[in-house]
């Protein structure tokens, strides 16, 4: 079945992305206005506090009222940049539409962050605007790393909603962490043929983000581990023919016999019919010990990215290594 996304995929142009960009934090707020009020708050580095604020007897400066109900006014204004330079003028002029709010905030959203010295010319034409103005300047991929912890695995929709920006994101061409990413996939009968032959496979309609390696995982663990050499969408005709449609990495033919030895053992080991309309994702299969800590299994494939997880490596070999020591929730 092919995935739903919550975030359209049709066009990186600046409106999509600030659209996108928005309904994820409106998505979030309409499920908890502290989680959003948190999100905001290191976004800008400003403590911003959504909804009201509800006292009994709270001392005013010469009485004591019996209650007081307060809405704190704030105001952020959004500017997202893809490819076009940010426009110092532009922002000037967007600056100059607070009025008497009690904080005042521009974030510039762009894929590199600016230099210090950028910062700080901004800075200076703003202050000449209101002096209590804060800019701040945070990119795509800062954003994903804000959000992507804020929910726990039982939080199912909401951590779907993340992790569809993060792909958005990287699809898009805002970020590119794909070469960090390794992809989590649970494996049950086929573990084995997936061993043998160092291929994964799933329907090729059920969505895809780039990624550089797969993790095997089965009973509590990531149990294989290679880098991805090639990703090929497959159909093994009737007359022995194979159909190949290279997706990502090397066009090769070195894996032509392990796709078909695989299709084959796929339906007599394990009665799945892969020979059309399924994905494969090729490389060399190395063995490692990521063990799951939290209860239960995992829902559906998981993106993990191992820089944040062993740090520097070297090659897959020393990945696998290094993952032995780790575990995950």
């Amino acid at each position: 079945m092919s995935k739903i996304h919550y975030f359209q995929r049709y066009s990186s142009i600046e409106n999509t992305v600030t659209n996108n960009t928005l309904q994820l934090l409106a998505r979030i707020y309409d499920y908890s206005p502290m989680v959003a009020s948190n999100v905001l708050s290191d976004i800008t580095g400003e403590s911003i506090e959504l909804g009201i604020e509800i006292h009994q007897q709270k001392p005013g400066v010469k009485s004591v009222p019996d209650g007081t109900i307060i809405q704190r006014s704030f105001k952020i204004l959004l500017e997202a940049k893809v490819e076009a330079a940010y426009d110092a003028h532009q922002l000037e002029q967007h600056a100059k539409t607070f009025t008497n709010e009690s904080q005042k905030l521009l974030l510039l959203l762009t894929k590199e962050p600016l230099e210090k010295e950028e910062l700080e010319s901004i800075r200076r034409r703003l202050r000449k605007v209101s002096h209590d103005i804060i800019f701040k300047n945070i990119t795509y991929e800062g954003i994903c790393d804000l959000v992507k912890d804020r929910f726990k695995e039982h939080e199912a929709t909401m951590c779907a909603l993340v992790q569809d920006y993060i792909e958005y994101c990287n699809d898009a061409n805002l970020t590119d962490q794909s070469k960090f990413l390794m992809r989590i996939v649970p494996c049950g009968v086929s573990i084995e043929i997936n061993r043998k032959y160092g291929i994964y496979f799933q329907r090729s309609d059920r969505g895809y983000s780039r990624h550089a390696y797969v993790g095997v995982y089965a009973e509590k663990a990531v149990r294989l581990i290679w880098k991805i050499e090639s990703v090929f969408d497959v159909t093994l005709q009737d007359n022995g023919k194979l159909l190949k449609e290279l997706v990502q990495g090397e066009q090769t033919q070195k894996y032509d016999q392990q796709l078909r030895d695989i299709i084959k053992d796929a339906k007599t080991e394990c009665d799945y019919q892969i020979a059309s309309s399924h994905r494969f994702f090729c490389g060399n299969p190395l063995e490692t010990d990521f063990k799951k800590t939290s209860s239960g299994g995992i829902y559906g494939a998981r993106f993990i990215n191992l820089r944040e997880i062993v740090g520097d490596y070297s090659d897959v070999s020393d990945i696998a290594n290094k993952l032995r020591s780790k575990v995950w929730k």
